[in-house]
């Protein structure tokens, strides 16, 4: 069930659990192979996607729905937002080019997939943004479905590590049992599992891996996406909309998430 809570205290209760998530270092991008859905071409990210991907990035319609709500300054600044998710940085992300297979070109119409394993949460968030000229044809909806194929499908850790997460990201019940908490905020660097392993106690609880989205209230579009993929809402927050900086206007913002260990595409109703 979708609660409200306070925006504010959202990252202020940080707790350390146990959870199997992807291992690290991911398959590189040369060990990974494009996957085909019925009309798109999911592959690894390249150097020669910089400009289709800039196109995509000066879209002001597209941009608006992204956290950062502007536009890329200039290509030196879309290669700053390319360059993670090619090597060396393909070891600890994975992001995806999206083409559309009619186009036979295989030229960037979209991006997507996990570019933060410690997300705004603490867990690996799920995005992704597509061409304004593919909108309301089910694109995001494809994409998603696949995606989310491929990213069940990675090794996953033999043992469940340790996770620095927000309490309220977990379920009431687990929540609850997490033990004391802390206002420190997780980083890269924090979040690893060896930066945790003095942080847990034989108390730890064991907590099932979730895959997160933050979609905004007027995103209606993204939001029918997530739940069609079987992203369950959790809880909304408030927050200063990226649309109108400065202004002091709040907007909602949902928290999703998903199970890659529960649930398989063939369950999910369109």
């Amino acid at each position: 069930m979708t609660h409200v809570t306070d925006g504010s205290k959202v990252f202020e209760d940080w707790v350390t659990v146990l959870a199997t998530l992807p291992a690290l270092p991911l398959p590189l991008n040369s060990q990974r192979v494009a996957f085909e859905t019925e009309r798109l071409i999911i592959r690894p990210p390249v150097e020669e996607d910089l400009a289709a991907l800039h196109e995509l990035r000066t879209q002001p319609e597209v941009m608006a729905n992204t956290r950062r709500g502007l536009l890329d300054d200039d290509l030196e600044f879309t290669r700053d937002r390319l360059t993670p998710f090619l090597p060396p940085g393909d070891a600890k992300t994975y992001n995806c080019v999206i083409c559309l297979r009619e186009a036979g070109d295989n030229k960037l119409v979209g991006m997507g997939g996990v570019h933060n394993f410690t997300g705004g949460f603490g867990w690996p968030e799920l995005g992704y943004m597509f061409r304004k000229e593919c909108w309301g044809k089910g694109y995001a909806t494809e994409f998603v479905r696949g995606f989310l194929q491929l990213y069940s499908a990675l090794p996953r850790t033999s043992t469940p590590v340790p996770v620095r997460v927000a309490r309220a990201s977990l379920p009431p019940e687990l929540a609850a049992k997490a033990g004391p908490g802390s206002k420190e905020m997780v980083d890269e660097s924090s979040n690893s599992p060896a930066a945790l392993a003095s942080t847990v106690t034989a108390d730890t609880v064991v907590v099932e891996e979730i895959l997160m989205a933050i979609i905004a209230d007027y995103n209606k579009g993204s939001l029918g996406v997530a739940g069609k993929a079987g992203f369950e809402k959790v809880f909304q927050f408030s927050e200063e909309d990226n649309r109108k900086p400065g202004t002091g206007i709040q907007i909602f913002v949902h928290f999703l998430q998903y199970f890659p260990g529960r649930k398989t595409l063939s369950t999910v109703e369109a």
